[in-house]
């Protein structure tokens, strides 16, 4: 199961323990199968068993319930990264190890996930903006360990890191829409093949 995966367990019959969690991972399933906009709180309450008024004691709307999926999804997503960014490794390795890490994000198949690729255009005013910054400090991990790599000599000069970075992540995020669990390859074996891909356009070889 993936991590981002939470179950709500009603329990006994007729009675729910209630909880932001709950909440937050009911909503990700109707949000991934009947899309944000076509579900109502009305929606959430009676997936939970309870009162759209109990739900307000938790969240303000379903908004706010957005932007919770999105703060899940990437304080997980975060701190892997962070720690292979600031690791005393070789750039290229760090890099390898990146990409595998955000391969394995952009395949996982969790609604919570579903929902963070489809939905961050219904996130308005200070939502927004959180998430946008939340975004741009994980893209910039990946770009500092481009910048480290071209400033040791091991990736070439003329490649802009930012542009290097948005290659990337919008490579390994299209697994979002076609990586099957279950086929051909591993989340493992794709980020493997990606990286492979990526190294041969950043490194410099030796000339002959």
């Amino acid at each position: 199961m993936s991590k981002l995966e939470a179950k709500s367990n009603p329990g006994e019959k007729g009675r729910v323990r209630l909880s932001q969690q709950a909440i937050v991972a009911a909503a990700a399933h109707l949000f991934a199968r009947d899309g944000f906009g076509a579900t109502s709180l009305d929606d959430i309450a009676g997936s939970l068993g309870v009162t759209k008024g109990a739900l307000y004691y938790h969240v303000k709307n379903k908004e706010e319930i957005l932007r919770l999926i999105f703060l899940q999804v990437l304080n997980v997503a975060e701190e892997p990264l962070r720690r292979i960014a600031q690791s005393q490794q070789p750039p290229a390795e760090k890099l390898a190890q990146a990409i595998t890490h955000h391969t394995a994000v952009a395949a996982d198949r969790s609604p919570q996930m579903s929902v963070f690729y489809r939905e961050q255009v219904h996130l308005s005013g200070p939502f927004s903006r959180e998430i946008a910054l939340r975004k741009k400090a994980y893209e910039r991990l990946i770009e500092q360990i481009i910048e480290q790599g071209i400033a040791v000599g091991i990736f070439k000069a003329e490649i802009d890191p930012k542009i290097a970075t948005f290659g990337i992540l919008g490579m390994c995020n299209w697994l979002s829409q076609w990586y099957k669990p279950g086929g051909t390859y591993s989340q493992l074996q794709i980020g493997a093949f990606f990286s492979q891909i990526i190294e041969g356009g950043l490194l410099n070889r030796p000339t002959l």
